[in-house]
């Protein structure tokens, strides 16, 4: 390629730039009123912590968009962290939905989405991880949402034109709704059942199964295996739900001992009565001993599971 050809290849990339920069520009010029005048919003962005990343991708793309952009970035939770989000509903023009798998099982989202809609704030969807359009919750379901998975130029002319032909919202309703409670997770309820003076085995079975689907969501894998441990370390733990937890927890079969677990001394027929990395206790105190890379505090005599450190 000559030099000449470089330099009208350069040219043309440049102008393509300034077009893709008035197109955005007309994009985000208001409609309101035919003033012409661009607007700027100031929105609330609701989202599900998992997808963090993809909505600070997303609050970049709207303030270069000309528009104020607010996102709870605080890890802390309580009533004051509760308060700022329902003030920040309050005061914005309209509410950001970021739309993914996990934002539609949040709570949170959820009731920020309920709270925004008695206040009257207009909101827009936008898609920021796949979701089957038929599992839209009511509330999204008869909006228009832009597509932001990928945040192409094209998404972002999109994004901006959505904008731009959003209705303004209406002055906050006088007296104002009463302001939601602080969403609790299900699994605090489940943390506190788990910890409760007394669990029948109908009840220990029943929370194994639900932390049991916890696992399944990459932001509750963490805190429900913590809540199986939990669980399978009560003094009064079932034998039953003991063993599913450990059916669940255990990644190796029982045909294959982990790396530098001992050889099970158990006859073939009674093997096959043992969960998974239980091993005969190298102590003698007990029959049984959970080893997990390393001997645990955990022991059984074979109907119920209790603590018994080395």
């Amino acid at each position: 390629m000559s030099q000449r050809d470089e330099q009208n290849d350069d040219l043309g990339f440049a102008r393509s730039q300034t077009s893709a920069r008035m197109l955005i520009d007309d994009a985000v010029a208001s409609n309101g009123g035919g003033r012409g005048g661009r607007r700027t919003r100031s929105l609330f962005v609701s989202y599900s912590r998992t997808d963090r990343d993809l909505v600070h991708q997303l609050k970049a793309g709207l303030q270069r968009l000309h528009h104020n952009v607010w996102v709870d970035d605080q890890l802390s939770v309580g009533q004051d962290w509760w308060n700022e989000i329902l003030e920040q509903i309050r005061d914005c023009d309209a509410v950001i939905a970021a739309v993914s798998p996990d934002f539609l099982e949040s709570q949170a989202s959820a009731t920020e989405r309920a709270y925004a809609r008695r206040l009257g704030k207009v909101t827009l969807p936008v898609r920021v991880r796949p979701v089957r359009a038929e599992l839209l919750p009511p509330d999204l379901a008869h909006l228009q949402i832009v597509d932001y998975c990928d945040p192409s130029p094209d998404a972002a002319f999109q994004l901006a034109d959505a904008l731009a032909q959003l209705p303004v919202s209406p002055p906050l309703p006088n007296p104002l709704p009463e302001p939601p409670a602080v969403p609790v997770s299900y699994l605090s309820d489940l943390t506190a059942r788990v910890h409760a003076p007394n669990l029948p085995l109908d009840e220990q079975l029943a929370l194994v199964a639900r932390l049991r689907a916890a696992l399944m969501k990459d932001n509750e894998r963490e805190p429900a295996l913590e809540l199986l441990l939990s669980l399978h370390r009560r003094h009064d733990i079932y034998f039953a739900a003991a063993r599913e937890i450990e059916t669940i927890t255990s990644d190796r079969s029982a045909e294959r001992p982990p790396l530098g677990a001992p050889a099970t001394s158990f006859s073939q027929s009674e093997a096959a009565f043992v969960p998974p990395d239980w091993y005969p206790d190298p102590t003698q105190r007990h029959r049984l001993r959970w080893f997990d890379g390393d001997w645990t505090e955990w022991v059984s005599n074979g109907r119920t599971v209790t603590e018994n450190p080395l």
